[in-house]
């Protein structure tokens, strides 16, 4: 921002990192619409507003997480925006025959990735668009299901405990597919760890539309999650903690949900 203009990024889930710059003719002009998109917030899919999660990280740009210092994260991210990679078009191997190999292909190489990879955070947000870009080829035309994808970075400095996930709508169970710093017989996210939650809906009818609805307990919070924009979509800290979203990206036509979420230590 300038004296005479304004520049607003955002991120749209069909077209990507968008900018835009806004021609002011003076301050007040300037604080005026300033105010106005301050008011709006609440519809923007990044918001933080309502998490309580420090601003200073999700107010920064478009939340570059890899420009701070979040604790238990072993090494300096490279910039990276949640989001971002959403725009990406791959074809899936050939060696994929059905949803459970895009599953386990999944599992298979993000419990690979640890904090200590300067990629970590781009890794595994193009893992989670790679799964979500591959169900649109495994079900496709009329056995097209809806997904949902839910990311949960561990930045507390202190464990995390998973202590539920219940698929209050769906066809499928919620799949976890961790980075190495889990304990899977504990339920355990240690510090700086990640862990992707996954699940789809039945096959849209005259009778049911298919929707996806999550929930997800841990000691550090609570959050319910939809396929689409809802005012149900909420994260609840617990005493001692905050938690936020460093993305709500959805399909404008309402097939899937991507999300990834932090926590910290108030």
């Amino acid at each position: 921002m300038d004296g005479s203009s304004m520049q607003v990024t955002y991120f749209s889930p069909m077209y990507g990192l968008m900018s835009h710059m806004f021609e002011v003719a003076s301050a007040v002009e300037s604080a005026e619409l300033f105010n106005l998109l301050t008011m709006n917030v609440g519809k923007m899919g990044n918001c933080s507003s309502k998490s309580g999660l420090d601003r200073s990280i999700l107010d920064n740009g478009l939340n570059n997480v890899g420009e701070f210092n979040i604790p238990g994260i072993k090494s300096q991210q490279v910039n990276h925006v949640f989001g971002s990679s959403n725009s990406k078009k791959k074809r899936i191997s050939s060696s994929v025959k059905d949803e459970i190999d895009v599953i386990e292909q999944c599992f298979a190489r993000v419990k690979e990735l640890g904090s200590e990879l300067p990629t970590f955070f781009k890794a595994l947000d193009e893992e989670s668009w790679t799964l979500i870009n591959s169900w649109g080829q495994v079900f496709s035309g009329l056995s097209s299901r809806r997904c949902l994808s839910a990311g949960i970075i561990n930045g507390t400095g202190t464990c995390v405990q998973i202590k539920s996930t219940k698929l209050m709508e769906g066809g499928s169970p919620i799949y976890n597919i961790p980075s190495k710093e889990y304990d899977q017989e504990q339920g355990m996210l240690h510090p700086g760890g990640a862990i992707i939650f996954f699940a789809w809906g039945a096959v849209p009818s005259l009778v049911q539309a298919g929707r996806v609805f999550m929930v997800i307990e841990t000691n550090a919070f609570v959050c319910e999650l939809a396929d689409r924009k809802s005012n149900a979509t909420c994260a609840l800290p617990m005493s001692s903690f905050q938690v936020g979203f460093l993305e709500k990206s959805f399909d404008p036509s309402a097939w899937w949900a991507k999300y990834w979420l932090l926590i910290k230590k108030v």
